[in-house]
């Protein structure tokens, strides 16, 4: 997101931007100091898109106002830049290693709650990759030895004249600012040019004059002294701001204000009213309530979002949960009842018809379902509650690049040392499975020690069931498939007995693969058939659509390839429609293999960088699963033997550039592979672009010949290099200098 998440017009700052980009180019860390509401935020992303052309395809931002780990930093930061660690731990010098000596830059937005963590990681990867810039936005200085500080200011006069107007005439397109400019010109000094004061008077204008507000502000002394902890004068104008907007709520809007601020990243109604009511705020007024606040701008209704989300700025937040002082534990354990009711309806409702809307609203509710884990794995009576959640964990974060953060909230719960044999025994089962997944063999195998104790000591046959279960995963990923089928099928025995459908199913998907990884293709069906059965008549398609690849990975075990390439497909298409990354690349990777056995090199090429794509996306790679190691090593080879050397890496550095819906529709044979050269996959306009490129014409000389605007030249540029596979400008200029004919219109 080089933009940043922002719906409204970014309004001049063109000094500072200027200034901003001077100091990045001569910096290699930069940060943007000020307290909330200064602008910051906006500010970086803004110069980060205006410097991403710069810096083609490693230009990223990290927001971490959602993160309240420090220990998730690395994690964090490594995901938006798009490298998954494949292990439960972060290692820095494998992101190290990705980055590279390549020109990159990173802005990592709102650093001031993980100030330390944020100053080591941010020095080691400066030390360890000489390419790399940084920039960040804090309230307060990383003090990392060669950091270039800069103070954001308040708007210049003109810029604070002109945000208000623009934000003025957006709530009431009646209102002119040539009948209020004097008035204005006052309320912008008494509101100390700072942004979010003056965007939140702005919305005023609906109830007050520009002459009243700046009346009221003036008159209340209180909202102008230095109140809050001795904060900065410009932090305290901004305390002033929000508290007058906090004076104009009602009662139940100001309750709801701070009751809201236990949310992250968005709430829904649902929560809303399952979370906030109570104590002076009856259900029946939370909506009124709600509405009020989006009246005042102090909630904002996600318009693009189907379910209606709505979201705080986090300074809003951060005041509101000041406001709740030591109220706060209450209301976040609140927070995380309705999360702990949400996973379990999850669990209860997995096998059957409504997955897609499931995965959907885990999705949306991510950054809410990490702070729920976090309020409970804090404390040792809190811890299995956590422990309750893990079905979250396993189908939904595992599946979606989440493996490690969930091991990572399973092991901080377990080690309280709280909670019932059978409570940790599922949560031992699966973290267990998703190390597995994400080959963090010792984790795996630490964590089935303590299983494996736990049943020793009991007759349970829950913690037999989940003990065997998890011993058929570690035996087959240690590469004993035929031990693991054994210690699966006893599993089941027991799971069929307890009536646990949904653990059955999945044990016999797992079984089906052991077996056919075990080259007992038919015993394998007669799982995969089990799962199916079990899945198929109550509208399941998550597990059903594994069973399928499996078949379909059989049967070109068999040599029967159509039958495989069908069985893919299908499979394939409920994966994307699910949002399964992990299923779309063993698709993905599946259909690649077909198309090597049919002799069609270039889609074998193609696929297999496309799978490429989503494991590097996820964390995980086929190498986690020895067996199909081997299936995807002898896909290569066979692919390298249909192409020359040069088409084979071209085509596989094409496939992991595409675009995933690019590469899916090539995998379902929607679409053929294209031209990999120097104009592959360009539009007719990226095709003009290019040639102005290759004769080393600037931007701004570009969008002058072909009459655009800048902006949608640095856009093109981006895609040009990003679908070539390119990292500057001159090597494009270059590769179409080489084939003069490539850049012109087809």
């Amino acid at each position: 997101m080089l933009r940043g998440p922002y719906l409204s017009a970014f309004i001049g700052r063109e000094d500072e931007l200027g200034e901003v980009r001077r100091l990045v180019d001569r910096n290699r860390l930069v940060t943007l100091l000020g307290p909330g509401g200064m602008g910051k935020s906006r500010l970086g992303y803004r110069v980060l898109g205006d410097m991403a052309p710069a810096f083609p395809g490693s230009a990223w931002s990290v927001d971490l106002a959602d993160l309240v780990e420090p220990a998730l930093l690395g994690l964090t930061v490594a995901t938006s830049l798009g490298f998954r660690p494949p292990a439960d731990e972060f290692d820095i010098g494998a992101l190290a290693e990705q980055l590279g000596e390549r020109a990159a830059l990173v802005y990592v937005d709102n650093c001031e709650h993980l100030l330390d963590a944020c100053a080591g990681l941010t020095a080691a990867l400066l030390a360890r990759c000489p390419g790399l810039r940084v920039l960040t936005s804090s309230r307060q200085a990383l003090g990392v030895l060669g950091e270039r500080v800069y103070p954001v200011p308040v708007m210049s006069a003109t810029d604070a004249i002109e945000l208000f107007a623009n934000r003025a005439t957006a709530a009431l397109p009646s209102w002119t600012l040539e009948r209020d400019r004097g008035a204005v010109v006052d309320l912008c000094q008494v509101l100390d040019r700072m942004p979010l004061a003056i965007e939140l008077a702005a919305v005023r204008i609906r109830t007050f004059s520009p002459k009243a507000m700046a009346g009221r502000l003036v008159r209340d002394g209180a909202l102008l002294s230095d109140t809050l902890r001795g904060e900065p004068s410009r932090r305290t104008s901004l305390v002033g701001c929000l508290q007058w907007s906090f004076d104009l709520c009602t009662i139940q809007e100001q309750l709801l204000w701070t009751r809201l601020s236990v949310f992250v990243g968005g709430f829904a109604l649902e929560a809303v009213e399952a979370v906030c009511p109570g104590d002076g705020l009856a259900e029946s007024d939370v909506v009124a309530a709600l509405t009020g606040l989006v009246d005042k701008s102090l909630v904002e209704r996600d318009v693009d979002d189907p379910e209606g989300r709505y979201r705080m700025l986090e300074v809003i937040r951060q005041f509101g949960g000041e406001k709740l002082g030591a109220a706060k534990e209450r209301w976040r354990r609140r927070h995380r009842d309705y999360y702990l009711a949400l996973a379990e309806r999850f669990d209860a409702e997995w096998i059957g018809p409504s997955q897609r809307e499931w995965m959907d609203r885990c999705r949306r509710e991510r950054a809410n379902l990490r702070l729920a884990f976090d309020f409970s794995v804090t404390a040792a009576d809190e811890a299995p509650l956590a422990m309750r959640m893990c079905t979250v964990l396993e189908h939904f974060f595992a599946s979606t690049g989440g493996g490690a953060e969930a091991v990572h909230w399973l092991q901080l719960a377990l080690a309280h040392g709280t909670g019932t044999d059978k409570e940790r025994a599922f949560a031992l089962r699966v973290g267990c499975f998703v190390s597995a997944l994400n080959a963090a063999m010792a984790t795996a195998s630490a964590m089935y020690d303590e299983l494996t104790s736990l049943a020793e000591k009991t007759d349970d046959d829950w913690i037999r069931a989940y003990t065997l279960y998890a011993g058929a995963v570690l035996r087959t990923w240690q590469g004993d498939a035929e031990t693991g089928a054994q210690l699966a099928a006893d599993g089941l025995e027991i799971l069929h007995r307890l009536g646990d459908v949904g653990r059955a199913a999945n044990l016999h998907f797992l079984r089906g693969m052991m077996l056919g990884w075990a080259d007992r293709a038919d015993d394998a069906a007669a799982d995969y058939q089990r799962c199916l059965e079990l899945t198929e008549p109550r509208g399941e398609r998550w597990l059903t659509s594994y069973a399928q690849w499996g078949l379909g990975v059989d049967a070109l075990q068999s040599g029967e390839s159509e039958r495989a390439i069908r069985l893919e497909r299908t499979a394939l298409r409920a994966k994307v429609d699910l949002g399964d990354q992990m299923g779309i690349g063993l698709t993905v990777e599946a259909l690649a293999w077909a198309a090597v056995d049919q002799r069609r090199g270039k889609d074998a090429a193609v696929l297999l960088g496309a799978a490429e794509a989503v494991w590097q996306e996820i964390g995980t790679s086929v190498a986690a699963m020895p067996y199909l190691t081997r299936r995807r090593d002898t896909a290569i080879r066979e692919t390298r033997r249909l192409l020359s050397s040069a088409e084979f890496e071209d085509l596989v550095r094409h496939g992991r550039n595409l675009p995933q819906q690019d590469a899916i529709a090539i995998a379902l044979g929607r679409t053929r592979v294209g031209r990999t050269g120097s104009d592959a996959a360009l539009t007719r306009r990226e095709r003009e672009i290019a040639a102005l490129l290759a004769t080393g014409e600037s931007n701004a000389a570009i969008a002058e010949s072909l009459v655009i605007s800048v902006r949608t030249v640095e856009t093109h540029v981006v895609n040009i290099m990003r679908k070539l596979g390119l990292k500057s400008r001159s090597q494009v200029a270059a590769a179409l200098a080489a084939e003069p004919s490539a850049a012109q219109t087809q």
